[in-house]
């Protein structure tokens, strides 16, 4: 039994990775291969040379995320079968359960952070600088990364300290630490465009008077309330464009990329109205019950799987967060071919917030030219393999998404 569990854990773990790497290679074959096509209907601003770029730009970011998911496997393989069992006897003596915990996920944290780091510096300085994306300078990113491990130990101390004292305090604790998570989600949901965000960028009052009244007269229209219409200063980091409406209640509020400014005033609506169609059409509450209930399923799991461990002594370690550490890898290992199911809603909640946009405008027209945009100055792949969509699309795919507002129009004739 014993065994048999050990091997299931690793052959979990292991599939987990190479079915990573096996999805990314086909979906690249399929994408860039002989047959590979710029589909019909964006063919009006995607230029055969916009598709060469984009099969490059597909090309380098594949083969630096296959490295760094073969680097991850090893690393993870090391903390398997040496680090865990190493800091669990090491750290087991002469401090309280909570402070080794921070300790030992402290360890865990930095080794993560220095291996992904030279992949961060070479995706940012040499692939998205190849291909014009990135605008940062070495000394923002500097900044930015010293602001995430700071906002990393200021946040994650108390929870992980709250999830320890859970496990030593209670036998079954699946229930708690789901509250718990929930509790922290609508926490973050609220603090973070007004605490977090502001300390990585710079936001200003949408200056261009005529379009923030022409956004005021959609959010009427929408009957939706958004305190706050801002500027990004998104241009500093990426020339990415985009647009979101985030937060709860007085937090809410509308950002638009400064550097989607440059679209026509009828395309920015036409985002802005997609993203008010997530409000209207009440995504944002359904994301959070499926979450709960993903949550749930994963704490419940990972507290059988950490009971079974405790009692069992299979990695011979003893001690709460590293039989919750093992736990939780297996468990968020299995979680991980749950992902096209999440996706799976994620996508019709896309599709109903595209024709919420069509309706409130009157047209999807705008909407669809600025979906061509976004393809060609983002260099997304526009001929993805349809199982790599179905596992990690949250959104459909441009031709998907444009057919689909092209029939909207059309049945509103």
């Amino acid at each position: 039994m014993l065994n048999t569990f050990f091997l299931l854990f690793l052959f979990t773990i292991i599939l987990k990775y190479v079915w990573e790497i096996a999805l990314d290679v086909l979906n690249l074959r399929y994408s860039t291969g002989p047959s590979a096509r710029v589909p019909d209907i964006l063919k009006d601003r995607f230029s055969p040379e916009d598709f060469e770029k984009a099969k490059r730009y597909l090309k380098d970011k594949v083969r630096l995320a296959t490295l760094e998911k073969i680097t991850s496997l090893i690393l993870t393989l090391f903390y398997v079968f040496y680090l865990f069992p190493t800091l669990d006897k090491s750290l087991s003596s002469g401090r309280s359960v909570i402070i080794q915990a921070l300790i030992f996920f402290g360890i865990y944290a930095a080794i993560e952070y220095v291996v992904e780091l030279p992949f961060k510096v070479y995706s940012t300085f040499v692939i998205e600088q190849k291909y014009g994306f990135n605008t940062t300078t070495a000394k923002l990113f500097i900044r930015d990364q010293i602001l995430q491990i700071l906002l990393a130990v200021i946040i994650g101390a108390p929870i992980i300290a709250g999830i320890i004292w859970f496990l030593v305090k209670f036998p079954v604790w699946w229930w708690q630490l789901s509250i718990l998570a929930f509790v922290i989600l609508i926490f973050f949901m609220i603090i973070q465009p007004i605490l977090i965000a502001p300390l990585f960028f710079k936001f200003s009052e949408l200056e261009n008077e005529e379009l923030k009244s022409k956004i005021r007269t959609i959010l009427d229209k929408a009957r939706i309330k958004v305190p706050n219409i801002y500027k990004m200063d998104a241009s500093k980091r990426t020339k990415k464009q985009n647009a979101y409406l985030t937060g709860i209640g007085k937090s809410r509020r509308l950002v638009l990329f400064d550097n989607i400014l440059s679209y026509n005033q009828d395309e920015i609506l036409a985002v802005v109205g997609h993203e008010l169609g997530h409000h209207a059409k009440k995504h944002i509450p359904k994301l959070l019950v499926l979450n709960a209930l993903l949550i749930t399923f994963t704490f419940f799991i990972t507290n059988a799987i950490y009971k079974f461990l405790m009692e069992t002594h299979i990695f011979g370690v003893s001690q709460p967060y590293t039989v919750f550490a093992y736990a939780f890898m297996f468990v968020s290992s299995i979680m991980f071919f749950l992902e096209p199911v999440m996706n799976y809603f994620s996508r019709k909640m896309e599709y109903e917030a595209d024709e919420y946009s069509a309706k409130l405008l009157g047209s999807p027209t705008y909407l669809v030219s600025s979906l061509k945009r976004l393809v060609k100055e983002n260099l997304s792949n526009p001929n993805p393999m349809p199982l790599y969509k179905i596992w990690y699309y949250s959104h459909p795919a441009p031709e998907e998404r444009i057919k689909r507002l092209m029939e909207v129009g059309q049945n509103d004739r």
